[in-house]
Protein backbone atom coordinates (compact mmCIF):
# COMPACT_ATOMS: atom_id res chain seq x y z
CA UNK A 1 0.00 0.00 0.00
CA UNK A 2 1.03 3.42 -1.21
CA UNK A 3 0.30 6.38 1.03
CA UNK A 4 1.00 10.11 0.46
CA UNK A 5 1.98 13.02 2.86
CA UNK A 6 4.05 15.80 2.86
CA UNK A 7 7.92 15.63 2.26
CA UNK A 8 9.12 17.03 5.63
CA UNK A 9 13.34 15.61 5.51
CA UNK A 10 14.59 14.11 2.61
CA UNK A 11 16.20 10.61 2.50
CA UNK A 12 15.01 7.43 1.95
CA UNK A 13 14.51 4.68 4.28
CA UNK A 14 13.79 0.84 4.30
CA UNK A 15 13.05 -0.88 7.35
CA UNK A 16 10.67 -2.28 9.92
CA UNK A 17 7.90 0.07 11.42
CA UNK A 18 6.26 -0.41 14.84
CA UNK A 19 3.39 2.13 15.24
CA UNK A 20 3.83 4.03 18.02
CA UNK A 21 0.59 4.64 20.16
CA UNK A 22 0.43 6.02 23.12
CA UNK A 23 -0.68 5.22 26.61
CA UNK A 24 -4.30 6.35 26.37
CA UNK A 25 -4.84 9.39 28.73
CA UNK A 26 -8.51 9.91 29.45
CA UNK A 27 -9.75 13.37 30.72
CA UNK A 28 -13.08 13.71 32.87
CA UNK A 29 -14.53 17.15 34.18
CA UNK A 30 -13.88 16.10 38.04
CA UNK A 31 -14.93 18.74 40.83
CA UNK A 32 -13.62 19.39 44.59
CA UNK A 33 -14.45 20.86 47.55
CA UNK A 34 -13.07 24.28 49.17
CA UNK A 35 -11.36 22.03 51.90
CA UNK A 36 -9.30 20.79 49.09
CA UNK A 37 -8.23 23.86 47.25
CA UNK A 38 -5.15 23.90 48.79
CA UNK A 39 -3.95 20.52 48.02
CA UNK A 40 -5.06 20.77 44.57
CA UNK A 41 -3.18 24.03 44.12
CA UNK A 42 -0.02 22.34 45.59
CA UNK A 43 -0.14 19.01 43.65
CA UNK A 44 -0.61 21.27 40.41
CA UNK A 45 2.55 23.49 41.53
CA UNK A 46 4.84 20.06 42.22
CA UNK A 47 3.66 18.55 38.79
CA UNK A 48 4.87 21.74 37.12
CA UNK A 49 8.30 21.58 39.08
CA UNK A 50 8.58 17.93 38.58
CA UNK A 51 7.55 18.29 34.07
CA UNK A 52 10.09 21.07 34.49
CA UNK A 53 12.85 18.84 35.92
CA UNK A 54 12.53 16.07 33.31
CA UNK A 55 12.17 19.33 30.47
CA UNK A 56 15.91 20.49 31.67
CA UNK A 57 17.35 17.01 31.98
CA UNK A 58 16.51 16.47 28.38
CA UNK A 59 17.92 19.75 27.48
CA UNK A 60 21.18 19.17 29.14
CA UNK A 61 21.67 16.11 27.60
CA UNK A 62 20.86 17.65 24.23
CA UNK A 63 23.95 20.57 24.97
CA UNK A 64 26.28 17.67 26.27
CA UNK A 65 25.99 16.07 22.66
CA UNK A 66 25.94 19.60 20.93
CA UNK A 67 22.43 19.24 20.06
CA UNK A 68 22.19 23.13 20.79
CA UNK A 69 19.69 24.01 18.35
CA UNK A 70 17.30 20.59 19.25
CA UNK A 71 17.73 22.06 22.70
CA UNK A 72 16.33 25.48 21.69
CA UNK A 73 13.35 23.87 20.57
CA UNK A 74 12.31 22.02 23.43
CA UNK A 75 12.76 25.34 25.95
CA UNK A 76 9.87 25.85 23.94
CA UNK A 77 7.47 24.03 25.93
CA UNK A 78 9.45 24.41 28.83
CA UNK A 79 8.91 28.18 28.74
CA UNK A 80 5.16 27.80 28.78
CA UNK A 81 5.17 25.44 31.94
CA UNK A 82 7.56 28.89 33.84
CA UNK A 83 4.85 31.15 32.73
CA UNK A 84 3.85 32.89 35.69
CA UNK A 85 0.55 34.13 34.33
CA UNK A 86 -0.33 30.55 33.16
CA UNK A 87 0.03 28.98 36.05
CA UNK A 88 -1.49 31.60 38.03
CA UNK A 89 -4.95 31.25 35.85
CA UNK A 90 -4.16 27.48 36.40
CA UNK A 91 -4.05 27.61 40.48
CA UNK A 92 -6.94 30.74 39.98
CA UNK A 93 -9.24 27.74 37.83
CA UNK A 94 -8.51 25.28 40.65
CA UNK A 95 -9.70 27.90 43.42
CA UNK A 96 -12.64 29.68 41.59
CA UNK A 97 -14.40 26.96 40.01
CA UNK A 98 -13.29 24.14 42.61
CA UNK A 99 -11.66 22.03 39.45
CA UNK A 100 -9.72 19.60 40.20
CA UNK A 101 -5.68 19.89 39.18
CA UNK A 102 -6.44 18.13 35.98
CA UNK A 103 -9.25 19.50 34.65
CA UNK A 104 -7.87 23.01 35.72
CA UNK A 105 -4.47 22.93 33.81
CA UNK A 106 -6.37 20.86 30.54
CA UNK A 107 -9.26 24.36 29.80
CA UNK A 108 -6.54 26.98 30.37
CA UNK A 109 -4.39 25.02 27.89
CA UNK A 110 -7.41 24.69 25.51
CA UNK A 111 -7.77 28.23 25.90
CA UNK A 112 -4.39 29.77 24.88
CA UNK A 113 -4.45 27.02 22.15
CA UNK A 114 -7.59 28.50 20.88
CA UNK A 115 -5.89 31.95 21.13
CA UNK A 116 -2.90 30.69 19.11
CA UNK A 117 -5.23 28.88 16.55
CA UNK A 118 -6.75 32.90 15.47
CA UNK A 119 -3.43 34.01 14.64
CA UNK A 120 -2.90 33.70 10.86
CA UNK A 121 0.72 32.73 11.10
CA UNK A 122 2.65 29.46 10.37
CA UNK A 123 5.07 29.73 12.31
CA UNK A 124 3.02 31.06 15.65
CA UNK A 125 0.25 28.30 15.14
CA UNK A 126 3.51 25.81 15.09
CA UNK A 127 3.97 26.88 18.68
CA UNK A 128 1.02 25.02 19.26
CA UNK A 129 3.26 21.79 18.78
CA UNK A 130 4.82 23.26 21.89
CA UNK A 131 1.55 24.26 23.85
CA UNK A 132 0.64 20.74 23.33
CA UNK A 133 3.73 19.44 24.33
CA UNK A 134 4.18 20.96 27.35
CA UNK A 135 0.30 19.85 28.55
CA UNK A 136 1.20 16.52 27.75
CA UNK A 137 3.62 16.22 29.94
CA UNK A 138 2.31 18.18 32.18
CA UNK A 139 -1.30 15.86 32.69
CA UNK A 140 0.85 12.74 32.30
CA UNK A 141 2.76 13.65 35.36
CA UNK A 142 -0.53 14.68 37.26
CA UNK A 143 -2.24 11.33 36.13
CA UNK A 144 0.68 9.21 36.45
CA UNK A 145 0.46 8.28 33.03
CA UNK A 146 3.63 6.27 31.27
CA UNK A 147 5.49 8.28 28.50
CA UNK A 148 6.69 6.45 25.59
CA UNK A 149 10.69 6.11 25.79
CA UNK A 150 12.16 6.47 22.26
CA UNK A 151 15.94 6.63 23.82
CA UNK A 152 15.56 3.03 24.90
CA UNK A 153 15.15 1.62 20.98
CA UNK A 154 17.46 -1.51 21.00
CA UNK A 155 17.01 -2.03 17.14
CA UNK A 156 16.64 -0.07 13.48
CA UNK A 157 13.74 0.89 12.45
CA UNK A 158 11.03 3.47 10.87
CA UNK A 159 8.87 4.87 13.59
CA UNK A 160 4.88 5.51 12.54
CA UNK A 161 2.78 7.75 14.68
CA UNK A 162 -0.12 10.13 14.91
CA UNK A 163 2.28 12.49 16.16
CA UNK A 164 5.81 13.37 17.17
CA UNK A 165 6.32 15.95 19.82
CA UNK A 166 9.92 18.03 20.00
CA UNK A 167 10.44 16.79 22.99
CA UNK A 168 9.70 13.11 21.89
CA UNK A 169 11.69 13.52 18.68
CA UNK A 170 14.62 14.98 20.95
CA UNK A 171 14.98 11.42 23.13
CA UNK A 172 15.39 9.70 19.95
CA UNK A 173 17.66 6.87 19.80
CA UNK A 174 18.88 8.31 17.09
CA UNK A 175 21.24 5.80 16.25
CA UNK A 176 18.08 3.34 15.83
CA UNK A 177 15.64 5.57 14.08
CA UNK A 178 15.66 5.20 10.38
CA UNK A 179 12.74 7.50 9.57
CA UNK A 180 9.71 8.65 10.53
CA UNK A 181 5.67 9.25 9.39
CA UNK A 182 3.30 11.12 11.44
CA UNK A 183 -0.52 11.92 10.20
CA UNK A 184 0.28 14.99 11.78
CA UNK A 185 2.56 18.21 10.47
CA UNK A 186 3.77 20.10 8.26
CA UNK A 187 7.46 21.31 6.63
CA UNK A 188 7.86 24.47 9.34
CA UNK A 189 6.94 22.49 12.05
CA UNK A 190 9.69 21.92 14.67
CA UNK A 191 9.37 18.27 14.77
CA UNK A 192 10.30 18.03 10.92
CA UNK A 193 12.76 21.02 11.23
CA UNK A 194 14.62 18.84 13.66
CA UNK A 195 14.39 15.27 11.60
CA UNK A 196 16.13 17.42 9.12
CA UNK A 197 18.38 18.95 11.71
CA UNK A 198 19.53 14.74 12.76
CA UNK A 199 19.65 14.10 8.84
CA UNK A 200 16.28 11.40 9.83
CA UNK A 201 14.28 11.17 6.58
CA UNK A 202 10.08 11.77 7.64
CA UNK A 203 7.18 12.20 5.76
CA UNK A 204 4.73 14.00 7.38
CA UNK A 205 0.45 14.29 7.59
CA UNK A 206 0.08 11.08 5.99
CA UNK A 207 -3.87 10.66 6.53
CA UNK A 208 -5.26 7.47 8.23
CA UNK A 209 -1.40 6.36 8.81
CA UNK A 210 -1.82 3.80 11.96
CA UNK A 211 -5.44 2.67 10.81
CA UNK A 212 -3.59 1.53 7.27
CA UNK A 213 -0.75 0.13 8.22
CA UNK A 214 -0.09 -3.12 9.94
CA UNK A 215 2.30 -3.07 13.82
CA UNK A 216 5.91 -4.29 12.52
CA UNK A 217 5.36 -4.28 8.95
CA UNK A 218 8.46 -3.92 6.24
CA UNK A 219 8.22 -0.05 5.10
CA UNK A 220 9.73 1.93 2.84
CA UNK A 221 9.82 6.02 3.80
CA UNK A 222 10.66 8.46 1.00
CA UNK A 223 11.08 11.94 2.42
CA UNK A 224 12.02 13.40 -0.92
CA UNK A 225 8.33 12.67 -2.48
CA UNK A 226 6.56 12.37 0.99
CA UNK A 227 5.63 8.90 0.47
CA UNK A 228 5.32 5.44 3.32
CA UNK A 229 4.92 2.46 1.11
CA UNK A 230 3.70 -0.45 3.39
CA UNK A 231 5.37 -3.99 1.30
CA UNK A 232 7.12 -3.42 -1.27
CA UNK A 233 7.51 -6.29 -3.78
CA UNK A 234 11.73 -6.76 -4.40
CA UNK A 235 11.46 -4.82 -7.55
CA UNK A 236 10.30 -1.84 -5.34
CA UNK A 237 12.73 -2.94 -3.08
CA UNK A 238 15.70 -2.69 -5.47
CA UNK A 239 14.61 0.39 -6.93
CA UNK A 240 14.16 2.31 -3.79
CA UNK A 241 17.58 0.62 -2.49
CA UNK A 242 19.24 2.63 -5.69
CA UNK A 243 17.54 5.80 -4.90
CA UNK A 244 18.87 5.39 -1.35
CA UNK A 245 22.76 4.95 -2.29
CA UNK A 246 22.35 8.33 -4.51
CA UNK A 247 20.98 10.50 -1.70
CA UNK A 248 23.94 9.24 0.39
CA UNK A 249 26.54 9.88 -2.50
CA UNK A 250 24.49 13.50 -2.60
CA UNK A 251 25.11 13.98 1.05
CA UNK A 252 28.85 13.09 1.27
CA UNK A 253 29.46 15.59 -2.08
CA UNK A 254 27.10 18.30 -0.14
CA UNK A 255 29.31 17.98 3.07
CA UNK A 256 32.62 18.15 0.98
CA UNK A 257 31.11 21.70 -0.47
CA UNK A 258 31.59 23.30 3.36
CA UNK A 259 34.68 24.82 2.78
CA UNK A 260 34.22 25.54 -0.73
CA UNK A 261 33.83 29.15 -2.19
CA UNK A 262 30.29 30.13 -3.84
CA UNK A 263 31.61 31.20 -6.80
CA UNK A 264 30.75 30.73 -10.90
CA UNK A 265 32.54 29.07 -13.33
CA UNK A 266 33.75 32.56 -14.37
CA UNK A 267 35.07 33.94 -11.16
CA UNK A 268 31.41 35.79 -9.82
CA UNK A 269 32.10 35.30 -5.80
CA UNK A 270 28.38 35.11 -3.98
CA UNK A 271 27.83 35.33 -0.17
CA UNK A 272 25.67 33.20 1.56
CA UNK A 273 24.09 33.41 4.81
CA UNK A 274 21.70 31.45 6.94
CA UNK A 275 18.62 32.73 8.73
CA UNK A 276 18.27 32.43 12.23
CA UNK A 277 15.54 32.94 15.38
CA UNK A 278 17.75 32.49 18.45
CA UNK A 279 21.13 32.89 18.69
CA UNK A 280 21.98 29.34 19.00
CA UNK A 281 20.88 28.57 15.56
CA UNK A 282 24.19 30.72 14.41
CA UNK A 283 26.38 27.57 14.84
CA UNK A 284 24.29 25.61 12.50
CA UNK A 285 24.72 27.88 9.77
CA UNK A 286 28.55 27.94 10.18
CA UNK A 287 27.94 24.00 10.40
CA UNK A 288 26.21 23.97 6.76
CA UNK A 289 29.17 26.42 5.08
CA UNK A 290 27.11 29.78 5.90
CA UNK A 291 29.47 32.70 5.61
CA UNK A 292 27.36 34.64 8.59
CA UNK A 293 23.96 35.41 9.69
CA UNK A 294 22.06 37.27 6.78
CA UNK A 295 18.52 37.55 8.80
CA UNK A 296 18.01 37.42 12.86
CA UNK A 297 14.65 37.79 13.45
CA UNK A 298 14.60 39.12 16.83
CA UNK A 299 10.54 38.91 17.46
CA UNK A 300 11.21 35.26 18.30
CA UNK A 301 12.93 36.76 21.78
CA UNK A 302 9.81 38.58 22.32
CA UNK A 303 7.30 35.36 22.08
CA UNK A 304 6.35 32.76 24.54
CA UNK A 305 6.93 34.85 27.22
CA UNK A 306 3.98 37.64 29.21
CA UNK A 307 6.26 40.71 29.45
CA UNK A 308 9.02 42.37 27.19
CA UNK A 309 12.58 41.31 27.36
CA UNK A 310 14.77 43.80 29.05
CA UNK A 311 17.89 45.45 27.18
CA UNK A 312 19.84 43.46 29.45
CA UNK A 313 18.50 40.31 27.93
CA UNK A 314 18.37 41.32 24.56
CA UNK A 315 21.56 42.48 24.82
CA UNK A 316 23.43 39.04 25.78
CA UNK A 317 21.03 37.61 23.18
CA UNK A 318 22.46 39.58 20.52
CA UNK A 319 25.54 38.91 21.82
CA UNK A 320 26.04 35.46 21.61
CA UNK A 321 24.65 35.44 18.58
CA UNK A 322 27.89 37.87 17.56
CA UNK A 323 30.03 34.76 19.86
CA UNK A 324 28.68 31.98 17.79
CA UNK A 325 29.00 33.13 14.75
CA UNK A 326 32.70 33.21 15.39
CA UNK A 327 33.35 36.89 13.75
CA UNK A 328 31.52 36.61 10.84
CA UNK A 329 28.80 39.32 9.46
CA UNK A 330 25.53 38.98 12.05
CA UNK A 331 22.66 41.25 10.56
CA UNK A 332 19.89 41.58 12.43
CA UNK A 333 16.80 42.89 11.91
CA UNK A 334 14.19 45.06 14.45
CA UNK A 335 11.33 43.70 16.04
CA UNK A 336 8.76 42.96 13.40
CA UNK A 337 5.83 42.52 15.10
CA UNK A 338 2.21 42.84 13.88
CA UNK A 339 0.43 40.77 10.61
CA UNK A 340 0.77 37.20 10.78
CA UNK A 341 2.55 37.71 13.94
CA UNK A 342 1.25 38.77 17.23
CA UNK A 343 2.47 39.68 21.01
CA UNK A 344 0.10 39.17 23.83
CA UNK A 345 1.49 42.09 25.88
CA UNK A 346 1.88 44.58 23.12
CA UNK A 347 -1.36 46.30 22.62
CA UNK A 348 -1.77 46.05 18.73
CA UNK A 349 -5.45 44.74 18.67
CA UNK A 350 -7.29 43.32 16.35
CA UNK A 351 -6.92 44.82 12.37
CA UNK A 352 -9.28 44.47 9.73
CA UNK A 353 -6.33 43.81 7.50
CA UNK A 354 -3.30 43.29 9.42
CA UNK A 355 -0.74 42.79 6.75
CA UNK A 356 -1.53 46.16 5.84
CA UNK A 357 -1.87 47.13 9.24
CA UNK A 358 -0.21 48.65 12.35
CA UNK A 359 3.55 46.10 12.04
CA UNK A 360 7.34 46.15 12.12
CA UNK A 361 8.51 49.48 12.10
CA UNK A 362 5.75 51.16 12.01
CA UNK A 363 4.56 50.01 15.72
CA UNK A 364 8.32 50.44 16.51
CA UNK A 365 8.52 54.52 15.76
CA UNK A 366 4.91 54.42 17.33
CA UNK A 367 6.70 53.35 20.62
CA UNK A 368 10.05 54.98 20.80
CA UNK A 369 10.63 53.80 24.71
CA UNK A 370 10.40 50.17 23.32
CA UNK A 371 12.24 50.76 20.23
CA UNK A 372 15.34 52.11 21.75
CA UNK A 373 15.43 49.27 24.35
CA UNK A 374 16.43 46.99 21.33
CA UNK A 375 18.48 49.53 19.81
CA UNK A 376 20.59 50.42 23.10
CA UNK A 377 21.26 46.32 23.12
CA UNK A 378 21.78 46.01 19.60
CA UNK A 379 24.71 48.89 20.01
CA UNK A 380 26.21 47.37 23.40
CA UNK A 381 26.78 44.07 21.69
CA UNK A 382 27.81 45.34 18.40
CA UNK A 383 31.47 45.82 20.42
CA UNK A 384 31.31 42.24 20.10
CA UNK A 385 31.76 41.43 16.60
CA UNK A 386 30.33 42.50 13.27
CA UNK A 387 26.81 43.49 13.83
CA UNK A 388 24.92 45.08 11.20
CA UNK A 389 21.09 46.35 11.90
CA UNK A 390 18.42 46.20 9.43
CA UNK A 391 14.71 47.43 9.36
CA UNK A 392 11.91 46.16 8.31
CA UNK A 393 8.67 47.08 6.70
CA UNK A 394 10.26 50.23 4.93
CA UNK A 395 7.98 51.98 2.41
CA UNK A 396 9.85 55.11 2.08
CA UNK A 397 12.09 57.97 2.62
CA UNK A 398 10.60 59.21 5.68
CA UNK A 399 10.26 56.27 7.51
CA UNK A 400 14.51 55.49 7.09
CA UNK A 401 15.47 59.12 8.60
CA UNK A 402 12.67 58.61 11.50
CA UNK A 403 14.24 54.94 11.60
CA UNK A 404 17.69 56.53 12.03
CA UNK A 405 16.67 59.53 14.67
CA UNK A 406 16.23 57.09 17.52
CA UNK A 407 18.88 55.25 17.08
CA UNK A 408 21.40 57.76 17.01
CA UNK A 409 19.55 59.19 20.16
CA UNK A 410 20.18 55.46 21.71
CA UNK A 411 23.95 55.99 21.39
CA UNK A 412 23.64 59.40 23.13
CA UNK A 413 21.96 57.70 25.93
CA UNK A 414 24.75 54.54 26.27
CA UNK A 415 27.27 57.57 25.92
CA UNK A 416 25.55 59.58 28.72
CA UNK A 417 25.82 56.40 30.86
CA UNK A 418 29.17 55.67 30.32
CA UNK A 419 28.09 51.86 28.86
CA UNK A 420 30.64 50.45 25.80
CA UNK A 421 29.23 50.55 22.83
CA UNK A 422 30.16 50.50 19.18
CA UNK A 423 29.53 54.05 17.71
CA UNK A 424 29.39 53.41 13.79
CA UNK A 425 27.17 50.76 12.61
CA UNK A 426 26.39 49.55 9.12
CA UNK A 427 22.24 49.87 8.83
CA UNK A 428 20.57 48.72 6.22
CA UNK A 429 16.69 48.03 5.01
CA UNK A 430 14.51 45.38 3.74
CA UNK A 431 12.68 45.82 0.83
CA UNK A 432 8.97 44.15 1.05
CA UNK A 433 7.07 46.52 -0.11
CA UNK A 434 6.58 47.78 -3.53
CA UNK A 435 6.68 51.62 -3.44
CA UNK A 436 10.38 51.07 -1.74
CA UNK A 437 11.50 49.22 -4.63
CA UNK A 438 10.01 51.55 -6.69
CA UNK A 439 12.05 54.43 -4.59
CA UNK A 440 15.19 52.43 -4.05
CA UNK A 441 16.97 54.97 -6.03
CA UNK A 442 16.20 57.50 -3.03
CA UNK A 443 16.75 54.95 -0.71
CA UNK A 444 20.30 53.72 -1.23
CA UNK A 445 22.06 57.20 0.06
CA UNK A 446 20.30 57.06 3.05
CA UNK A 447 21.68 53.16 4.25
CA UNK A 448 24.44 50.72 4.27
CA UNK A 449 22.54 47.87 2.26
CA UNK A 450 19.33 46.56 0.36
CA UNK A 451 17.74 43.22 1.75
CA UNK A 452 14.78 41.93 -0.23
CA UNK A 453 12.06 39.84 1.81
CA UNK A 454 10.92 38.36 -0.97
CA UNK A 455 8.02 36.85 1.09
CA UNK A 456 6.39 40.01 1.46
CA UNK A 457 7.43 41.76 -1.78
CA UNK A 458 5.68 38.79 -3.71
CA UNK A 459 2.56 38.63 -1.90
CA UNK A 460 2.12 42.85 -1.72
CA UNK A 461 3.08 43.25 -5.31
CA UNK A 462 0.43 40.41 -6.71
CA UNK A 463 -2.27 41.42 -3.71
CA UNK A 464 -2.18 37.17 -2.93
CA UNK A 465 -2.32 36.30 0.81
CA UNK A 466 0.27 33.77 1.09
CA UNK A 467 -1.77 32.20 4.14
CA UNK A 468 -4.62 31.72 1.78
CA UNK A 469 -4.76 28.39 0.27
CA UNK A 470 -7.35 29.86 -2.30
CA UNK A 471 -5.36 32.20 -4.14
CA UNK A 472 -2.10 30.23 -3.43
CA UNK A 473 -1.64 29.60 -6.95
CA UNK A 474 -1.32 33.18 -7.62
CA UNK A 475 2.15 33.41 -5.18
CA UNK A 476 4.29 33.27 -8.06
CA UNK A 477 8.36 33.95 -7.41
CA UNK A 478 8.89 34.19 -11.08
CA UNK A 479 5.71 36.27 -11.85
CA UNK A 480 7.86 39.19 -14.25
CA UNK A 481 6.47 42.09 -12.14
CA UNK A 482 8.44 40.43 -9.00
CA UNK A 483 11.89 39.67 -11.59
CA UNK A 484 11.29 43.63 -12.50
CA UNK A 485 10.74 45.08 -9.26
CA UNK A 486 14.05 42.53 -8.25
CA UNK A 487 16.00 44.12 -10.83
CA UNK A 488 14.94 48.01 -9.93
CA UNK A 489 16.43 47.28 -6.92
CA UNK A 490 19.54 45.81 -7.53
CA UNK A 491 20.37 48.43 -10.20
CA UNK A 492 19.50 51.31 -7.43
CA UNK A 493 22.06 49.68 -4.63
CA UNK A 494 24.93 49.33 -7.82
CA UNK A 495 24.05 52.91 -8.93
CA UNK A 496 25.30 53.94 -5.41
CA UNK A 497 27.61 51.39 -4.60
CA UNK A 498 25.72 49.35 -1.87
CA UNK A 499 25.93 45.31 -1.72
CA UNK A 500 22.45 43.84 -2.03
CA UNK A 501 20.97 40.42 -0.37
CA UNK A 502 17.61 38.43 -0.40
CA UNK A 503 16.49 37.20 2.89
CA UNK A 504 13.38 35.36 1.70
CA UNK A 505 12.51 31.66 0.95
CA UNK A 506 13.34 32.56 -3.17
CA UNK A 507 17.70 32.92 -1.71
CA UNK A 508 16.76 29.24 -0.73
CA UNK A 509 15.18 27.63 -3.76
CA UNK A 510 18.22 26.30 -5.63
CA UNK A 511 16.30 26.52 -9.03
CA UNK A 512 15.94 30.52 -8.80
CA UNK A 513 20.07 30.48 -8.14
CA UNK A 514 20.35 31.84 -11.82
CA UNK A 515 17.56 34.50 -12.18
CA UNK A 516 19.22 35.71 -8.92
CA UNK A 517 22.61 36.13 -10.11
CA UNK A 518 21.67 37.45 -13.57
CA UNK A 519 19.59 39.71 -11.43
CA UNK A 520 22.74 40.75 -9.49
CA UNK A 521 22.24 39.45 -5.86
CA UNK A 522 25.46 39.46 -4.17
CA UNK A 523 24.48 37.83 -0.71
CA UNK A 524 21.71 35.04 -0.06
CA UNK A 525 20.39 34.31 3.43
CA UNK A 526 18.16 31.46 3.63
CA UNK A 527 17.47 27.94 5.83
CA UNK A 528 20.91 26.68 6.88
CA UNK A 529 20.07 23.12 5.74
CA UNK A 530 19.46 24.92 2.11
CA UNK A 531 22.95 26.65 1.99
CA UNK A 532 25.13 23.32 0.19
CA UNK A 533 22.10 22.56 -2.26
CA UNK A 534 22.23 26.46 -3.21
CA UNK A 535 26.02 26.78 -3.34
CA UNK A 536 26.10 23.70 -5.51
CA UNK A 537 23.72 25.46 -8.03
CA UNK A 538 25.92 27.93 -8.04
CA UNK A 539 29.08 26.51 -8.87
CA UNK A 540 27.59 25.25 -11.82
CA UNK A 541 26.63 28.77 -13.48
CA UNK A 542 28.49 31.32 -15.52
CA UNK A 543 27.69 35.02 -14.49
CA UNK A 544 27.75 36.08 -17.75
CA UNK A 545 25.06 32.87 -19.11
CA UNK A 546 22.31 34.26 -15.89
CA UNK A 547 22.51 38.02 -17.38
CA UNK A 548 21.83 37.18 -20.46
CA UNK A 549 18.81 34.87 -19.04
CA UNK A 550 17.46 37.36 -17.05
CA UNK A 551 17.32 39.61 -20.36
CA UNK A 552 15.53 37.13 -21.83
CA UNK A 553 13.12 37.45 -18.83
CA UNK A 554 12.41 40.94 -18.25
CA UNK A 555 12.02 41.45 -22.01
Amino acid sequence: MLMQGMAASPGIAVGRAPLLRKEERRLVQSRITEAEVSGEVERFDLAVEQAKLQLKALIDRLESEGSSQEAGIVEGQWFFLDDPQLKMHVQSKITSDLADAVWAAHEVFAEYAKAFEAIEDEYIKERLTDLRDAESRLLDVLMGVRNIDLSALDEPVIILAHDLTPSMTAQMNRSMVLGFATEVGSRISHTAIMARTFGIPAVVGVKDLLSSMEDGAQVVLDGDEGQVLSRPDEQRLLRYEQKRKEHVALSKQLSALREVVAATIDGKRFELYGNIGKPEEAGLVLEHGGEGIGLFRTEFLFMDRADMPSEEEQYQAYRQALINAGGRPVIIRTLDIGGDKEIPYLPIGQEFNPFLGWRAIRYCLSDPALFKIQLRALLRAAVEGDLRIMFPMISGVREVEQAKAPLEEAGQELESQGKPYKKRIPVGIMIEIPSAALVSDKLAPLVDFFSIGTNDLIQYTLAADRMNEKVSYLYDAEHLGVLRLIEMVSRSAKAHGKPIGMCGEMAGDPKMAKPLIGLGIDEWSMSASQIPYVKQEILKLSEAECRDFVKQLLS
